[in-house]
C-alpha cells in the first residue's frame, strides 16, 4: 500500500502544520511531527483502513500533542511565545501592520479556545478537511461537528471582541 518514506513525504507537512497551529512553536511542533510518525510506524499493522490515512496520522498528531502538553503542565509553565502568521505582501505598510496585527489576535484568540474546539476550527479552516473527516477524528457525527465548529467560531469572536475593547 504505502511505503514508509512515501507516507513520511506524503504527509508530513500536513502533519507540521497542524501541530504548529496548535503548539504556535515551530521547534516543538517538528519533534511532536517526529513523534507522530514514530507512533505511526508502531501502530502501523493496526490500522485497518477505516478511515483515511490522513485522518489516521491527525489522530495520531492530536494524541501526540495532548501528550506533550500534559508534559508540559506537570513540569513548567505553559509557554506564552505565540508566533504570528506571516503577512502576505500588501500594497501599503500600514495595511501590513494592520494585518500583521489581526493576526497575531487571531492566533492568540485560538490559544485561548478550548483544545477540541481550536482543533475543529484548524481541520475545517486551515487544513480544509471536510465535516466527515473531522468527524471520524473526533468519533462524532457530521452534524455534530458542524456544531462545533458553530461554537468554536462564536467563542472566538466573543474572544476577539473582549479584548478589543480591553485595548
Amino acid at each position: 500500500m504505502y511505503s514508509l518514506s512515501s507516507l513520511y513525504q506524503q504527509y508530513r507537512p500536513l502533519v507540521f502544520r497542524y501541530l504548529h497551529h496548535l503548539s504556535g512553536d515551530p521547534g516543538l511542533a517538528e519533534e511532536l511531527t517526529q513523534e507522530t510518525f514514530y507512533q505511526a510506524v508502531l501502530s502501523w499493522p493496526r490500522f485497518q483502513g477505516r478511515s483515511s490515512v490522513s485522518t489516521w496520522l491527525l489522530a495520531i498528531a492530536r494524541r501526540v500533542h495532548a501528550k506533550e502538553r500534559r508534559r508540559q503542565q506537570r513540569f513548567s509553565t505553559p509557554a506564552t511565545n505565540i508566533e504570528a502568521l506571516p503577512a502576505p505582501a500588501a500594497s501599503s505598510p500600514e495595511y501590513a501592520w494592520n494585518r500583521k496585527e489581526l493576526q497575531a489576535d487571531l492566533q492568540k484568540a485560538l490559544q485561548m479556545l478550548p483544545e477540541h474546539y481550536r482543533q475543529v476550527i484548524l481541520w475545517r479552516e486551515v487544513d480544509e478537511m471536510s465535516f466527515e473527516e473531522i468527524g471520524a477524528l473526533l468519533d462524532k457525527t457530521p452534524a455534530t461537528v458542524r456544531v462545533l465548529l458553530f461554537r468554536a467560531k462564536r467563542r472566538c469572536r466573543e474572544i476577539l471582541t473582549a479584548s478589543e475593547q480591553g485595548d
